[in-house]
């Protein structure tokens, strides 16, 4: 006979299983929701970090090193300097260019901050030279590094020609994108108009070069003339004086002082349609290139951006807008390295669920009860996705992992709950409903102490702080998450799902199949062998102590013995070659150094592309010039194409090769591949040293010795030189 429930029929157990349509219904909205905010989550590779710095770049065409410290740089500082939550502020100067780095502590609203610095860089504007280039003031946000390049050249067109139409016509369809910030255009020839005075000329005209220059600027304006108004017309009308060809130049009118006459400056002046210096050079596989830098605004889904852009590409190409003799090749794509990423940890979870539903069924030997289980699982899942989009979480590799953790902790719940009340129907001879309320309630407060001892085991992770509570936030949120979705679950359905699927009659016949019948048979020997084993252990309880103490011993030491890292190495294929040259190398003998480099590369094995921008770089999503330097991305095949080298060994065998060239005053550094967007120290080396001074021979000596001191230890096995030039004052 079955025995009469004892159990008052209160809690959310109890509650779940006599209102089945209402549960259902949560149910329902819950996945409903899950999936509206799964498919709206912004899709990147890593959590959005936002670095607690502000930098402030400066340029100053042609104007030495020493000369921007003294006029730019220390102005900077003196005025930075009284930002509030400052912690340390540094500056470095070089030929034509400042930047100055304000950090923060961690946790610091940087957007009043950048409010706050950009109200001192105005006072300090009144104390810079008159001639500068507009201070710029942005964030160090890795949203701002390039989501996508590419290299456009052109088999018939000059390199002016190619650089004109990408600016003017491909640059508007680009930005126009949503979810776009900015569009960067570096390389090519630039077009530019070449007046070249003849001073003999000038000066027996009395005339001087400032009287040629305001006649330039004069001219070369478009001038509102106001409305013209008739009987017949009302019509806005405006001078047209823009100046676009050489003639247009050569027919201006100079007046000759202390006359009436007027003369043209091609009397005095020779006008051609040239183009600018070159200073900055890129190139795409050896052929010169324009390159192209998508960024992204910090808020937008980094994938969508990616494929909204290439979609975009595809259309002018089908279209014709873009030009035949044009060709483009993508040189940074993030995308497939995310979405493998991704799909590589989602892949991971959802063999991880598979395995543990296979566990599941041999150990329970049920369909019923294994359907229990696994129907909970995805709408724990989705409350997991919804909890995810309602608190602003991205779906990224780690809070993907986040989620596959707590997936394992709803199978234990899920279990304990279903197994407890399977017992009191069978066992106690309970009926569906009784044995489903006293069961739930019979295990429902330990089901929700041990998930709340899991929950206050992760929580005190949130208080962590520095740059490890910017990366695992994230994780921490979504296990947080997963383990609350998975108690509701536990307590609500599972409970809800028992009784109804105990009154179906039909028996699938997998408790007496042979494969259950084996694994039974398996875990039963394993259970004999514990007990006998177990006697002997008891007696020798000392000498087990004593074996576990020298295990633990023993792995401690091998512990220590084992490298740390932050984060794991990655291999996407994208390796970096920097060269820096000496201060005052001509911008022609750089280009021919990196020419030489570009050879030697692209005879290595494995190299898909090789881009190179010579003279300058990409950051905080302006192109800046940098003489003497060139940066080279070089993407190799990805890592099944070459199983018998990896990119470390491919970067190792470049710096051996790179080195061999002694190119004179070079140092090259060849980086391997990195995460994106990731750096955790203000120069991006994993080691270095800063000398501070006043006397700039001495810190170079200082410096040079430091770096002979350390060229000696074998935990810098790869030290290819010093980079000087940083001065750091702390607060």
């Amino acid at each position: 006979m079955s025995q009469p429930s004892s159990n008052p029929r209160k809690g959310i157990a109890s509650l779940a299983i006599r209102r089945p349509i209402g549960t259902l219904s949560i149910a329902s909205v819950i996945l409903v929701l899950g999936l509206f905010f799964v498919q709206r989550l912004p899709v990147d590779l890593l959590p959005h970090i936002e670095y607690p710095q502000i930098t402030v770049t400066v340029n100053y065409p042609g104007v030495a090193p020493e000369v921007m410290e003294e006029q730019v740089t220390r102005v900077l500082e003196r005025n930075l300097a009284a930002v509030e939550n400052l912690v340390l502020i540094d500056g470095r100067a070089s030929e034509g260019r400042t930047n100055v780095n304000l950090h923060f502590e961690l946790g610091t609203n940087l957007d009043l901050a950048l409010q706050d610095a950009g109200r001192l860089l105005e006072l300090a504007r009144t104390q810079l030279p008159q001639d500068i280039e507009p201070p710029r003031l942005y964030k160090r946000d890795p949203s701002q590094d390039p989501i996508w390049q590419a290299g456009f050249s052109s088999t018939i067109r000059s390199e002016v020609e190619v650089r004109d139409w990408v600016v003017n016509q491909l640059t508007p369809q680009l930005v126009a994108i949503f979810g776009v910030a900015g569009v960067e255009v570096a390389g090519g020839l630039q077009r530019e108009m070449e007046v070249i005075v003849d001073q003999h000329r000038l000066r027996s005209f009395n005339l001087r070069m400032q009287d040629v220059i305001d006649m330039l600027e004069g001219e070369n304006v478009d001038i509102a003339s106001g409305w013209m108004t008739s009987e017949s017309f009302d019509v806005m009308a405006k001078t047209d004086g823009i100046l676009s060809s050489a003639a247009d130049i050569e027919a201006l009118l100079l007046h000759v002082p202390y006359s009436d006459e007027r003369i043209r400056l091609s009397e005095v002046a020779e006008v051609r349609d040239g183009y600018r210096e070159q200073r900055l050079f890129s190139r795409l596989n050896g052929i010169p290139a324009v390159q192209v830098s998508v960024t992204k605004l910090p808020e937008a889904n980094t994938v969508e951006v990616v494929e909204a852009t290439q979609q975009v590409m595809t259309q002018l190409q089908r279209s014709g807008f873009l030009p035949e003799d044009i060709s483009y090749q993508p040189i940074n794509d993030p995308v497939y390295f995310i979405r493998g990423a991704i799909s590589s940890v989602g892949t991971a979870a959802l063999l991880g669920g598979v395995l543990a539903m296979l566990m599941v069924l041999l150990f329970l030997g049920s369909l019923r009860k294994s359907f229990v289980v696994g129907l909970s699982i995805p709408v724990a899942i989705m409350a997991t996705f919804a909890l995810m989009g309602a608190s602003g979480l991205t779906l990224n590799v780690i809070s993907l992992g986040g989620l596959a953790l707590g997936v394992g902790l709803l199978l234990d719940n899920a279990i304990v709950m279903l197994e407890n009340i399977f017992r009191h129907h069978r066992q106690l001879n309970k009926s569906v409903d009784d044995s489903a309320h006293d069961g739930a309630h019979e295990v429902s407060s330990a089901i929700t102490a041990g998930t709340l001892t899991n929950l206050a085991a992760v929580l005190p992770f949130l208080l962590i702080t520095g740059y490890a509570s910017m990366i695992f936030r994230e994780l921490i949120l979504t296990i947080s998450f997963a383990i609350l979705a998975t108690l509701a679950a536990a307590l609500t359905l599972v409970p809800l799902l028992a009784p109804l699927l105990a009154r179906i009659r039909f028996q699938s016949g997998l408790e007496t199949s042979w494969l259950i019948r084996q694994f039974n048979r398996l875990i039963d020997t394993l259970q004999d062998l514990y007990v006998r084993a177990l006697s002997p252990l008891l007696r020798w309880r000392y000498a087990v102590i004593g074996i576990i103490a020298l295990a633990i011993f023993g792995i401690v030491r091998l512990g220590a013995e084992l490298g740390n890292e932050f984060l794991p190495q990655v291999d996407d294929g994208g390796v970096s070659v920097r060269m820096v040259l000496p201060s005052g190398t001509p911008p022609h003998e750089t280009d021919a150094a990196a020419r030489q480099i570009e050879e030697v590369v692209q005879d290595m094995p494995h190299v898909e592309t090789v881009f190179s921008l010579v003279g300058g770089h990409l950051g905080g999503g302006i192109i800046n010039e940098r003489p003497g330097t060139s940066n080279i991305r070089v993407q190799l095949v990805p890592a099944s194409q070459r199983p018998e080298m990896t990119a470390g060994q491919w970067v190792a065998e470049a710096q051996e090769r790179l080195d061999a060239l002694e190119l004179p005053g070079a140092r090259i550094s060849v980086r391997p591949p990195s995460i994106q967007g990731l750096q955790f120290s203000p120069g991006g080396a994993d080691f270095s040293v800063t000398v501070v001074g006043n006397d700039l021979t001495g810190l170079r000596l200082t410096a040079r010795d430091i770096a002979a001191r350390l060229q000696g230890f074998k935990a810098f096995p790869a030290w290819k030189g010093l980079k000087l030039g940083a001065k750091i004052k702390a607060r």
